[in-house]
């Protein structure tokens, strides 16, 4: 069969943009406190309760009523009558009056009547009795009811991917459950005749399956089930069973190799048959070859069989689709770095480039080294701090001439 051309390639804002056309958000669901880790909250979470519920002790030393303090210091001292002690998780069921004082613990409840805690260090005790030689504002070393929190306050946004200390502050407004989005489910298959698995003899000619691995690790780090079809050879009626049963498995289909227009090249053949291709060819590089289709009403996403490209595109165009499924901001700002190009970079016009560098500092700078290995080297990008983005109108950037890279 003779193929034709890519015909006009799509632009990368273009690409995005019906990417993320194409893609819905997921529904939500509850889970437990204790599993909500990295899970992207589907609602705004409201408190409850105040944090602290109660006025509590911000120090170790004695509750005291703080007007019976007033006037007090080191050559005017005065005395209360201890009648008791209270520690966390106690209640002191007697009110106080004037001319007596609790001894009380950081964190306990105070008791009814009093309104200041003095610290043990401004006092002496003599039995019964505590002399005091400071005097205390009202309120001082207390923490009052929702100091923390507040009853009826927004905690934590919708979208908001749920880390360690967000799960403390659900947990000290006593949430035990959360509604979250549910788990993109994302199909991963390698296609290629050249491919083995890890552990097999390597003959001439083959190699190891690298990008369903990649692609399986990118996913797991970004919150997504994972379902893994391995690789399989270049045979139309295979990848055509294997695509269809990841569509009934899973939210969306990643597929590498075979998006091009050589003469083992089915990828375009089998989602023209399945669906409607949307787009074939995009001015990128590494990457121009991604397919991107409907079938079924649901993405199947091409990649490269490069593994530089495979992996690079699927940070440009596959983590804003992921994002969007599980309900956060899709546009991803990432982390960027300013740095010095230690090389004269080259360019195509008309594509957008996203060229690996390697972070290096020197002499209190930082430059960024271009890696040139190429697309088909897996260490063009493991070897990378992160990329410049280069746009379809630049042609050459200079060396010495300052870059913003974004970091991986």
């Amino acid at each position: 069969m003779v193929k034709s051309g890519f015909g006009k390639l799509t632009s990368l804002n273009e690409a995005i943009k019906i990417l993320l056309a194409n893609t819905s958000i997921k529904e939500m669901e509850p889970v437990k406190l204790e599993d909500a880790l990295g899970r992207i909250l589907a609602e705004d979470v409201i408190a409850l309760i105040d944090v602290p519920h109660f006025d509590k002790s911000a120090m170790d030393g004695y509750a005291v009523i703080s007007q019976d303090t007033f006037g007090t210091s080191n050559a005017l001292p005065k005395t209360l009558r201890l009648i008791g002690s209270v520690l966390p998780g106690q209640v002191f069921e007697q009110k106080i009056i004037s001319g007596e004082c609790v001894e009380i613990a950081t964190g306990a409840p105070l008791p009814d009547g009093v309104d200041a805690v003095l610290m043990v260090e401004y006092t002496e005790r003599t039995n019964n009795h505590i002399t005091i030689y400071k005097s205390v504002a009202p309120v001082e070393n207390v923490i009052k009811i929702g100091a923390d929190v507040k009853k009826g306050e927004k905690i934590l946004n919708r979208g908001t991917t749920i880390s360690p200390r967000h799960i403390g502050v659900l947990a000290a407004v006593g949430i035990s459950y959360v509604k979250v989005f549910q788990k993109p489910k994302v199909a991963v298959l390698a296609t290629g005749s050249e491919i083995i698995k890890q552990g097999e003899k390597l003959e001439k000619g083959k190699v190891y399956d690298v990008n369903s691995q990649t692609l399986s690790a990118g996913l797991k780090e970004n919150n997504c089930e994972v379902i893994d079809f391995g690789f399989v050879s270049d045979e139309f009626e295979i990848i055509k069973n294997r695509i269809i049963e990841g569509i009934k498995k899973s939210d969306i289909v990643l597929l590498s190799g075979g998006s091009s227009l050589g003469a083992s090249d089915l990828i375009i053949e089998v989602l023209n048959e399945l669906g409607k291709i949307l787009i074939h060819g995009i001015a990128v590089k590494p990457g121009k070859p991604t397919i991107i289709a409907k079938v079924k009403n649901k993405l199947v996403i091409g990649l490269p069989g490069h593994p530089m490209s495979c992996l690079s595109n699927f940070y440009i165009f596959i983590l804003p689709v992921l994002r969007k499924m599980s309900g956060c901001c899709y546009e991803i700002s990432g982390r960027y770095i300013e740095a010095v190009l230690t090389r004269k970079v080259a360019s195509t016009i008309g594509r957008y480039e996203f060229l690996p560098v390697k972070i290096i500092q020197k002499e209190n700078k930082i430059y960024a080294e271009p890696i040139m290995k190429g697309s088909s080297a897996i260490t063009s990008i493991t070897c990378a701090s992160g990329f410049i983005e280069i746009d379809e109108n630049t042609e050459v950037i200079e060396k010495g001439e300052k870059v913003k890279v974004r970091l991986f």
